[in-house]
């Protein structure tokens, strides 16, 4: 056939469909089998599909449920830790956008089995199907419920625990006369704190005990001061009604999540009812299957072995005809594509594969052509590229630097001052070395601001840390912990070195003239690493011995006592009216305190939790 002129100038689609023509009669009968098995097969796949995906809404849903208790679950638990609007943005907003997704997939659900076929077991189950997708909507309800109960307890602005703390606050200023009304005072404030941790009533309660107390010391120590009866009487009024509202809205939120379990004991059982009876679905679809795939493979083995003989015969005729040609221009284009452009193709003739010949050869020239340029592109706009990104790392540089540098005495700031110390304790975990902190704060700092203002109080800090940054080592670490608190991180040393360094910063500070100012002296805390839980621990041993350095007098440095054992070890402070370092003269010892000034740019460390400026 291949000597035939007339097969040789026919083009490719004529040769195939004569080919085509020859096989079509024994492909027939497999064809008529093929379909008859297929449509039994068809059949049972959307069986096996819809109950699977019936299967998989189920699963998802019960996903999705699981999903929003634990969202909701790590909102209550770390709301306390991160505050509560980034906890609502963490965990509540995602939980509340998992129960509309609950609405939602409980719906599709219902749709989807009322689109199963009536002999299905799962249709069979409308009423279990009801009672599943109505607990669902019910999860979706109580967690909206739940939501608006935390918000009114939690919201920073306008919560019940905002507007109990700022009761207590208006109490602490309204009651600043009375220096008996301190302590139950500091009382209360630690009550409400402990409640709003362990949720328990009776702590609440003990909390509006010590406040009608308050309220008798109050009736006896200020029966003369009318104005002053009326304002307490007007916070204590307003505590104990905030007190009774959280109260109550904690005990709703109690019975929200009783409701959590009873519903998550009422749909697990049903979901696996439901999974069961789709898996029985799914193996009697694939029975089906099977049986329909034997019957119609027998049938189409049968055509397949007729239509043998037919396939090689017109194989020959294609080799020949076509794949000869096709083998050269695969051999031409693997020859372009390793990327040599200076070969042709040697395939001629006037069907598709010559024409195809023709326009690959045409095709090679232009790209020659256009590499060329291509190149020289690529170049400029590589060599532009690496302009930008040199740019771009000098600019992320700048960026890292700033954002681990405090912006007013170019020292580390607390984030980077964190990170040391997260890095010095596990070291000294781990190693079993020693490491020292010194908390230094200004003393009188406040009078500073008051008096000459808060230019002349930031050009004192930057003059405090350039005093730092000198006397301090190569390998120590200085940064401002916050307002007019400095830390300095001392690594492989001991407590007596860093008090001999701290005791060279307060003589340094005080023989020091401020411009503007005059003198100023410093208190310094120092604790040295002991096995400490943790590095806040560390930290709140070495604040709460500047605490100390504070009320002995300031202007001293002060020890922390070991973990757990006794009170600071102070070394002698000066006495008013000794000669101290710079020719002073020692002052008489305040009020004491971290309140000397200055707004703290953190929380307080731990082991140190005074409230103002006397410390309460």
């Amino acid at each position: 056939m291949q000597r035939w002129p007339l097969w040789d100038n026919c083009s490719i689609t004529a040769k195939l469909w004569l080919s085509f023509a020859v096989l079509f009669l024994f492909f027939t009968m497999a064809s008529v089998a093929g379909f008859v098995g297929l449509a039994v097969v068809r059949s049972a796949e959307d069986d096996i599909v819809a109950n699977m995906d019936i299967r998989g809404r189920v699963l998802e849903l019960e996903g999705q449920l699981e999903k929003a208790r634990r969202l909701y679950r790590d909102f209550i638990l770390n709301a306390p830790l991160i505050g509560f609007t980034q906890a609502q943005e963490r965990f509540n907003q995602p939980a509340l956008a998992v129960a509309a997704r609950v609405i939602a997939l409980s719906e599709d659900l219902r749709r989807a089995i009322a689109g199963l076929p009536p002999g299905s077991a799962i249709a069979r189950r409308k009423v279990d199907m009801n009672f599943f997708t109505s607990t669902a909507k019910r999860f979706s309800q109580t967690l909206l419920s739940e939501n608006e109960l935390v918000t009114v307890i939690g919201d920073p602005d306008t919560g019940l625990e905002a507007q109990l703390a700022a009761t207590l606050s208006g109490l602490g200023a309204c009651l600043a006369g009375l220096p008996q009304a301190a302590f139950p005072l500091r009382e209360v404030d630690i009550l409400v704190r402990q409640y709003q941790l362990t949720r328990q009533r009776p702590v609440m309660q003990a909390a509006s005990n010590k406040i009608e107390a308050l309220r008798r010391l109050v009736a006896t120590e200020a029966a003369h001061d009318q104005a002053l009866q009326a304002e307490a009487a007007r916070l204590f009024e307003s505590f104990d009604r905030l007190a009774a509202r959280l109260l109550d809205t904690v005990a709703a939120m109690s019975a929200n999540a009783n409701d959590f379990a009873l519903q998550g004991k009422a749909v697990d059982p049903i979901s696996e009812e439901f999974k069961r009876v789709t898996a029985g679905d799914v193996a009697r679809a694939k029975e089906r299957i099977l049986w329909a795939s034997r019957i119609a493979g027998g049938i189409i083995l049968l055509s397949a072995l007729l239509g043998l003989g037919s396939v090689i015969l017109v194989g020959r005729m294609f080799h020949m005809a076509i794949t000869s040609k096709i083998v050269a221009l695969t051999q031409y284009a693997s020859t372009v594509r390793d990327g040599n452009l200076d070969v042709a193709v040697a395939v001629s003739g006037g069907d598709e594969l010559g024409i195809l010949a023709a326009s690959l050869n045409a095709m090679n020239r232009r790209i020659r052509d256009l590499v060329v340029n291509l190149e020289d592109k690529v170049l400029k706009r590589t060599r532009e590229l690496v302009g930008k990104n040199r740019e771009l790392d000098e600019k992320n540089r700048v960026l890292a630097v700033l954002s681990l540098t405090d912006r007013l005495t170019g020292l580390c700031n607390r984030r980077k001052l964190d990170q040391f110390l997260a890095a010095e304790w596990r070291r000294a975990e781990r190693y079993d070395t020693t490491f020292t902190v010194i908390m230094i704060d200004i003393d009188n700092f406040k009078d500073v601001n008051d008096t000459f203002g808060h230019g002349i109080g930031d050009a004192v800090l930057v003059r405090v840390s350039d005093i730092l940054m000198v006397v301090a080592r190569d390998t120590d670490i200085v940064g401002r912990w916050g307002g007019e608190e400095f830390l300095l991180i001392c690594p492989e040393t001991t407590i007596e070195e860093a008090r001999k360094l701290a005791e060279s910063l307060r003589r340094e500070i005080g023989e020091t003239l401020f411009p503007g100012v005059g003198h100023l002296t410093a208190s310094f805390g120092l604790a040295d690493y002991e096995a400490d839980a943790g590095p806040a621990v560390l930290v709140g041993r070495a604040d709460e011995a500047m605490y100390r350095a504070k009320e002995s007098g300031r202007n001293q440095v002060v020890i922390a006592p070991s973990s757990g054992v006794g009170r600071a070890q102070e070394l002698p402070a000066a006495q008013p009216g000794t000669s101290l370092p710079g020719g002073r003269t020692a002052s008489n010892p305040g009020s004491g305190g971290r309140g000397d000034g200055g707004e703290p740019g953190c929380l307080p460390a731990a082991g140190a939790t005074p409230l103002g400026e006397d410390g309460i």
